[in-house]
Formats: C-alpha cells, structure tokens, sequence
C-alpha cells in the first residue's frame, strides 16, 4: 500500500540514481479551485530506472524494452482507470500515433530536474540541482533531499495542449524508479523488498504547480511477474496520485 509521507518527512536520498525512503510517500500541494479535463504524460522512456529487468526477463523472456514499455502503460493506464471515474482524462495510449507527435513536442518543452524540497517551506530549493533538456540527462553525485520535478520551458505548451484537447490539467509523471533494498533482507525467506517510486508533477493549463512529489510502494523480491507487479504496486500509486489531483482540484461548496 502507498502511505502518505508529509513534508517535513519527506526523505528520499539518491547517488547515482539510486534512491531510498524512510516513508512511503512525498508530495507537496496548494489549493486549486477549477475541476475540468485531466492529461495524463507518461514518463519518457529514458527516465526508467529499474534493477529488476534480468530477474523479470529471466522469468518472462521478455526483453528491456518490453519490460519498460510494459510498466510505462500499464502505470498510465492504472492512472486512467482511477481518473476517468470522477473527471475526463486523456491518455496518450488511447491513440498512440495519432498523439505520438505531440508527446515528443511536450518532452522538448518541458525541463526536469531533481529539486530539494525545503521541510520548512514546503517548497523546492533551486540550489544543486541537474537537469535533462531535450533528452540529456546529468545527475549529481551527493545524498541531497531530492525528487524529480517538471518545469515548462516552452510558455505555450500547456495553452496549446489545452486548445488542441480542452485539458486542463496535467499529470507529468517524470520518473520510475525500481530499486532494491538491501537492508530489508529476510534470511528466513530468502529475500528483501524493492521500492518503486513514482516522481510526479501536476499542474494546471496556467503551469501552476499544484502537487508534486514521489509516491513510494514495496514488493518482495520473490515476485517478478509484471502483471502482479503492477496489481501490487502500480495500483495503490496510481490511486495516491489520483487522489492527490483530485483533493487539489475539488471545488469549494
């Protein structure tokens, strides 16, 4: 299950793209008033980062581009099913070559990069931070506070998208993470536990931020079948991040 992890909590130490959380959950919102049309952004495929894909390739045959591709739909979709229940949402699934132009455009126009959350001020800290542009990525190697955050850098990309879709928000989810936790090893069973974290970024057609962070959930290292990964894992994040969006954008009564 995925567990809220408040701000002045919000622990996630990374060095070399590896990351561990002493909670389940980081996240930092403000208040929104209009409730319209959601876009969900799958992450692009070059923020992956897994330490399973042998283990799951062993089991499935299937190869890292499958298995990457596997869990970037299905977590869009995870998102999608919870979403479509309560508000209209896009998926760029539902007409991948159509919208597949316009997924490439929104990738160039946008910045990511990982930010320290300030505890005290529920807000980024600018300072050592690395960014991918354009496809380039470049990480820090320290053991900085930090969680993969998205900016605009083209003013008209969200006005587009919301012209071209009626969207009016916007669900960018920037990173999976699959990683392995040593220090939860269990001698009796012969295993440990492995986070996947989702870094996220919600914001509004006027690129407000709106809510952003790492929803963190746990699986034992015994399971390497995908779909019960996804049924473990992706189901209780999509949920969190869901549910994140839709108590920022609920309208006063």
């Amino acid at each position: 299950m995925v567990t809220l992890f408040r701000k002045s909590f919000f622990l996630l130490f990374f060095g070399t793209i590896s990351i561990y959380t002493f909670a389940q959950e980081g996240t930092r919102t403000s208040d929104a008033v209009l409730k319209g049309k959601v876009m969900i952004i799958p992450f692009e495929p070059l923020m992956y980062m897994s330490e399973i894909d042998k283990k799951v390739n062993e089991q499935t045959d299937r190869t890292f581009n499958e298995i990457r591709e596997k869990f970037r739909r299905e977590l869009d979709i995870q998102l999608l099913l919870k979403l479509k229940k309560q508000t209209p949402t896009i998926s760029f699934y539902l007409d991948s070559i159509k919208m597949a132009r316009d997924l490439d455009h929104i990738y160039k126009s946008r910045t990511l990069s990982y930010e320290l959350l300030d505890p005290k001020k529920g807000t980024p800290d600018s300072k050592k931070q690395k960014k991918i542009t354009n496809g380039q990525l470049t990480v820090e190697m320290n053991n900085d506070v930090k969680f993969m955050n998205a900016k605009i850098i083209n003013p008209s990309l969200l006005s587009t998208l919301n012209k071209k879709y009626d969207s009016e928000y916007f669900i960018f989810i920037n990173e999976l993470d699959i990683k392995t936790d040593m220090e939860s090893y269990d001698a009796v069973s012969d295993s440990y536990q492995r986070n996947v974290i989702v870094h996220y970024t919600i914001m509004d057609k006027t690129k407000k931020i709106i809510s952003a962070g790492a929803a963190v959930s746990k699986f034992s290292s015994l399971e390497n079948d995908p779909k019960k990964i996804v049924d473990k894992t992706f189901v209780p994040i999509a949920d969190y991040i869901a549910n994140q969006f839709l108590s920022a954008t609920k309208t006063s009564k």
